[in-house]
C-alpha cells in the first residue's frame, strides 16, 4: 500500500488549495502592472493567511523551476521574484536537492542541477582530481658515480 508523505499532506490544507490565480494566465505575465492588479490580494492573502509559506517556497523551488505566478506571499516571473506582500515571511536558503554532500553523489547531484559545489563537495571534487590525477612525477637524480682520483692541485685544496 502507498502511503502519502507527510510533506504533501501540508498542500491539502493550504489556504491556497484548489484555488484558481495562483498561477496566472500568460497574457498576465507579460505585463507587470496587469500581474500586479490580478495578483496582489492572493500575494496579500498568502502573507496574511498561510502558514505554510516557507515550506512552499522550499516546494515551488521558483528561481530553480523559472515559476510564474504567486509562492510564498511574493510573484514570480521567470523565477524571478517580482513584488513582495507586507510582511511576507523571509525566504531561507534552500536545501540542496543534490544528495549527500561531501560524497561523489553529492558532487554529481549539484553537477547534474547546476548548481555550485558546496564546501563539502568542493573538498570532495578536489580529492577526486587528485586522485584521478595520479602520483605527482618525482624527478629523481642520477645517481653520481664515485670520481676514481682527483687533480693533484685539487686534492692540495681540500686538504
Amino acid at each position: 500500500m502507498i502511503t502519502p508523505t507527510t510533506s504533501a499532506a501540508w498542500t491539502e490544507n493550504a489556504p491556497c488549495a484548489g484555488l484558481d490565480g495562483y498561477i496566472p494566465d500568460e497574457s498576465l505575465v507579460r505585463s507587470e502592472g496587469k500581474l500586479l492588479a490580478a495578483c496582489g490580494s492572493l500575494m496579500q492573502d498568502c502573507a496574511d493567511r498561510c502558514p505554510f509559506a516557507v515550506r512552499c517556497y522550499d516546494l515551488v523551488r521558483p528561481k530553480e523551476s523559472r515559476f510564474d505566478g504567486v509562492c510564498a506571499a511574493r510573484i514570480w516571473v521567470n523565477g524571478k521574484q517580482v513584488a513582495a506582500a507586507e510582511g511576507a515571511p523571509p525566504l531561507p536558503r534552500l536545501r540542496t536537492r543534490a544528495g549527500s554532500c561531501g560524497t561523489s553523489s553529492g558532487v554529481a547531484g549539484h553537477r547534474r542541477l547546476d548548481e555550485p559545489l558546496c564546501g563539502d563537495c568542493r573538498v570532495t571534487a578536489q580529492r577526486a582530481e587528485v586522485r584521478r590525477a595520479g602520483a605527482a612525477s618525482i624527478r629523481k637524480r642520477s645517481t653520481r658515480k664515485p670520481q676514481a682520483s682527483a687533480p693533484a692541485g685539487l686534492a692540495a685544496a681540500r686538504a
